[in-house]
């Protein structure tokens, strides 16, 4: 006696999204369409890329500032609660060129990119800005606007989506707001957490909601990441310090071209792991007289733009030395935490004036 088989059931986890189970038994026993992707574990998944701080992934929306023509950028750590259950929430402010509604629609969509393969800045594939957002928390809201008063939000929801149980789900329009929401305007009206001393050590983007429409100016976007539950620490002076830390060196030509940036207020001023350029921080330690290092070597090479690839591009290497003769005489805490001498600084990659990696080369 022949018997049918019985229907392919999947092994999913507890935790797996609700939507996606409904969506999937409907293809296995109805035969419905399969969308390319399924969004309801996509998001969940994308949740799990890896970057490797929450420096890194804050990078990839100051990179996004950068490339849209912003000439400020303001990266918050907002810490509320008190200790052992603190909230932080991170968002990310720049005053660059903004996004017509359907170009922020678009923009909220995986693989939405208007510089799709485009080698002259750093984003080229559309996931950057979500991956990075959902890798901090499980909420994203854009706010952007290219005229004073007429800011459009699109959010992303990890929760909303899972919970979805259509087989496509589509981006709703943009809503049109005339101001920002109270938790949003209150970060960047209120002195934070830290650096402590706030009416000295930080500069407040406004210094109340009336102010802040001024403030706005014609054109920005804001990138917000509430109640973020997935950053490398869970206290706001521990990213606010590693975030300083590692955007002064990764932006450093930007900034010594002029670009104003800022994390929790504080201003970040650029360091040079090759002692160069002339508006480094190093330059202002106490007690150096020579301030650059010394140019040893200069060279060209040719390179693949991605492997396999028969096109090539020129890369620029240059060698530089320590000016020992000047520096040996300094004190070790001098040399270590002002020059930062002993930091893993050996080679420094660039790519369109952003430092892309640094470290050691073994071979």
């Amino acid at each position: 006696i022949k018997t049918e088989p019985e229907a392919f059931s999947p092994r999913w986890g507890d935790d797996a999204p609700k939507g996606a189970k409904v969506v999937l038994g409907r293809i296995i026993k109805d035969g419905a369409k399969v969308p390319l992707f399924l969004g309801q574990t996509l998001v969940h998944s994308l949740r799990d890329m890896g970057y490797n701080s929450t420096t890194s992934a804050v990078c990839e929306h100051v990179d996004n500032a950068i490339q849209w023509g912003a000439t400020e950028v303001r990266v918050y750590f907002n810490q509320t609660g008190k200790r052992g259950g603190y909230q932080i929430d991170v968002l990310v402010l720049d005053n660059g060129e903004g996004m017509a509604p359907h170009v922020l629609k678009v923009a909220t969509s995986f693989g939405g990119s208007m510089v799709y393969e485009n080698r002259d800045g750093i984003g080229r594939y559309g996931l950057g800005m979500k991956a990075a957002a959902l890798s901090m928390g499980p909420v994203m809201d854009l706010y952007s606007w290219q005229e004073p008063g007429a800011i459009y939000n699109m959010t992303l929801d990890v929760d909303d989506i899972s919970n979805n149980r259509s087989n496509l789900i589509e981006l709703p329009d943009p809503n049109l707001i005339d101001e920002l929401p109270s938790e949003v305007s209150r970060i960047l009206c209120t002195p934070m957490v830290f650096p402590k001393n706030p009416t000295e050590t930080q500069d407040l983007f406004a210094y109340d909601a009336k102010q802040l429409p001024d403030r706005l100016g014609p054109s920005g976007t804001i990138v917000f990441m509430p109640g973020c539950d997935r950053l490398t620490s869970r206290m706001a002076q521990t990213l606010v310090d590693h975030a300083t830390k590692e955007m002064a060196r990764i932006y450093r030509r930007q900034l010594d071209k002029g670009l104003r940036l800022f994390v929790n207020n504080r201003r970040v001023e650029p360091f040079d792991p090759t002692y160069w350029l002339p508006s480094a921080r190093h330059t202002r330690v106490e007690g150096i007289r020579e301030t650059r290092s010394r140019l040893v070597n200069s060279w060209q090479i040719e390179m693949p733009v991605e492997e396999g690839s028969i096109t090539q591009s020129p890369v620029s290497v240059r060698l530089y030395a320590l000016p020992i003769e000047d520096w040996g005489h300094l004190p070790r805490t001098v040399v270590r935490s002002g020059l930062r001498v002993y930091d893993d600084h050996t080679v420094s990659f660039m790519r369109n004036d952003r430092e892309v990696h640094i470290g050691t080369i073994t071979e």
